[in-house]
């Protein structure tokens, strides 16, 4: 079987550290022999490095592309995604399922950790959720978060997937940042497929997926950027599945996995926020979706849709004044 982490060390190693200038991106080796790249914690960052980014925490499963989104009161950018064996990489891998240290918070905000580091660790339910394994001698993680991590957090990585600190490679960006709102917006797949196996359906009849979510306008504040994203997520994210089954399978399930099927939808993300303490492992469990699914059964040609997007949910947190102050 493949390695995937195999996969994303090759992407670090040749797309992005010997262009890490050119991506505007600033390499820091820690006293334990780590590579951390910063992509938009301190450093600038961009279009290229978030990219990269996403590519290597899907362990090159996937493309990533940019769009444009067409409200009718707006135009922004857009993230599309096409990603092949989606269990394996955004539950095994993209899944932001790694607790950092609360050490590390800023404005209340716990940091998120991802990628193929889960993979091997599969210290969370969401790498539990399938049954991917993966074993190399180096590993990569993603780090969403307002601080490079410590060689303290990184000596913790390394033990829990068994690999030498010197193996391991951690990209860093905070979501207020042109590469972090990307990396967080390119989780349409990674969101949907969790909650199409949280409703019951076997994910194993799964074969491929594609997303596309608005990306906000850019802020640095931490507060406000974790709003605009994940309301783009929850009020602007169209996902297709490609599936292999019969039709009554997805009709069982299709009406209940995006947020309107919620009691909380039409509520803002900052207040289902602040609700959990601004921790996602605290926030309302149904954030995890998004705003409208389409399914294509492979066995029928029988193509099924539910939910809708908000656009005036968009617009209020795209354009409004920073939330929650």
């Amino acid at each position: 079987m493949f390695s995937i982490n195999q996969d994303a060390v090759r992407i670090v190693t040749e797309q992005i550290l010997p262009v890490a200038d050119r991506l505007q991106c600033r390499v820091v080796t820690l006293d334990n022999g780590a590579t951390v790249v910063d992509m938009g914690v301190e450093a600038p960052g961009g279009w290229l490095a978030g990219r990269r980014f996403v590519e290597a925490t899907i362990g090159g499963l996937g493309s990533v592309g940019f769009g444009t989104f067409r409200a009718i009161d707006f135009t922004v950018p857009s993230i599309d995604v096409h990603v092949d064996q989606p269990q394996t990489a955004c539950l095994s891998s993209q899944f932001s399922g790694w607790r950092m240290s609360e050490s590390d918070k800023s404005d209340g905000i716990v940091p998120i950790g991802s990628g193929p580091a889960r993979a091997i660790a599969r210290n969370d339910i969401f790498s539990q959720a399938w049954t991917y394994a993966d074993r190399h001698h180096a590993t990569v993680f993603g780090a969403q978060t307002t601080k490079l991590p410590s060689e303290q957090f990184v000596d913790e990585v390394a033990a829990a997937c068994g690999v030498e600190p010197a193996n391991v490679y951690v990209l860093a960006a905070r979501t207020g940042s042109l590469a972090g709102s990307i990396q967080v917006c390119s989780r349409s797949v990674e969101a949907s497929i969790w909650r199409i196996h949280r409703k019951g359906f076997d994910i194993s009849k799964v074969k491929s997926a594609m997303g596309t979510c608005p990306l906000p306008p850019v802020v640095r504040d931490e507060l406000t950027a974790m709003h605009r994203v994940n309301t783009a997520l929850l009020y602007g994210v169209s996902v297709r599945f490609v599936v292999d089954c019969d039709d009554e399978e997805i009709e069982q399930v299709i009406d209940a996995l995006p947020f309107n099927a919620s009691g909380r939808f039409g509520e803002r993300f900052i207040d289902l926020f602040d609700e959990g303490d601004r921790d996602f492992y605290q926030v309302d469990k149904d954030v995890h979706t998004v705003a409208v699914y389409e399914v294509w059964n492979e066995a029928s040609g029988n193509t099924f849709r539910a939910g809708e997007i908000r656009e005036d949910m968009l617009s209020d947190a795209f354009f409004g004044a920073c939330p929650g102050r």
